[in-house]
């Protein structure tokens, strides 16, 4: 499994679709498999920009990840982890051979250009709260999660992601040996 992580905007489900394109393996959106399977509940906290119920997102993906075979198939993962105890989760996982963590990428850019890309996107939970609330995550979530991985002897690839996309997809691809 490669994670992608980053600031909302930095290119994860860009640069996870043509990873797993190039790699040929299944692509998993923790995003899209929860727009899928969301109640009404969970649609508001999403379109708030709030992170989902970790109860939720962990059933969400651990069925996902049955469904394709995630034991003994590579993957790319985007949007997982989000919370402290999805990082714990996945290296429980990894630890137990149930998954095999190969990589994880690490998307910076700087916050106006994120921001900017969100708004092209003009999806309904790309506003200027939700977006402010997603950079307030990563800030106080996803950036003590990176260094939990680190701590725990997780390669973390930092890629800068203000760069042109295809340079992006090189960098990644060099970093990762592929």
């Amino acid at each position: 499994m490669i994670i992608f992580m980053g600031l909302a905007g930095s290119g994860k489900s860009t640069m996870g679709q043509l990873l797993a394109a190039h790699l040929h393996c299944p692509w998993v959106s923790t995003g899209s498999l929860l727009r899928q399977s969301m109640d009404a509940d969970t649609q508001k906290q999403m379109l708030r920009g709030e992170i989902v119920n970790d109860n939720h997102a962990l059933a969400v993906l651990d069925e996902e990840f049955r469904r394709i075979g995630a034991d003994s198939h590579q993957f790319v993962l985007d949007g997982t982890p989000r919370t402290m105890r999805q990082a714990k989760w996945l290296a429980d996982k990894d630890q137990a051979g149930e998954l095999k963590i190969t990589g994880i990428i690490h998307l910076n850019i700087d916050q106006p250009k994120a921001k900017d890309r969100l708004l092209a996107r003009q999806r309904p939970d790309d506003h200027d709260q939700a977006i402010a609330e997603r950079f307030r995550e990563y800030d106080e979530a996803i950036v003590p999660i990176i260094d939990y991985l680190t701590k725990e002897g997780y390669k973390v690839h930092e890629i800068d992601a203000d760069q042109p996309p295809h340079q992006v997809e090189t960098d990644i691809e060099k970093a990762l040996g592929v």
